[in-house]
């Protein structure tokens, strides 16, 4: 077995599992409930992980590498003129007052 995508948030990390299996690709999530040890070790080793067996690998790197580039970038943040809260790019109104942002 051979990891092919880890990231910090479990949720991603499953998207990314459901995605190959879409593929015929079968993988196993490793890590998955070590974010209590956080502080224990670092962060970034007790992130999930996903892996997959050698011979799918270099078919799982490409998939996994494509959904990447398809995913949306982030949206810039914006301060409401009228409240001053912090609100996501994607979004017209904010969310705390209702008042249009631009």
């Amino acid at each position: 077995m051979v990891r092919v995508y880890t990231g910090q948030v479990l949720a991603l990390v499953e998207i990314m599992k459901d995605i190959l299996k879409m593929h015929n690709i079968e993988s196993h999530i490793k890590n998955q409930y070590l974010s209590a040890a956080v502080g224990e070790i670092p962060p970034h080793e007790s992130w999930p992980q996903l892996w997959v067996s050698d011979q799918d690998f270099e078919h799982a790197r490409k998939i996994i590498a494509e959904a990447e580039k398809d995913s949306p970038e982030p949206q810039d943040v914006l301060i409401c003129s009228k409240c001053g809260e912090e609100v996501e790019g994607q979004f017209a109104v904010c969310w705390n007052c209702g008042a249009a942002v631009d």
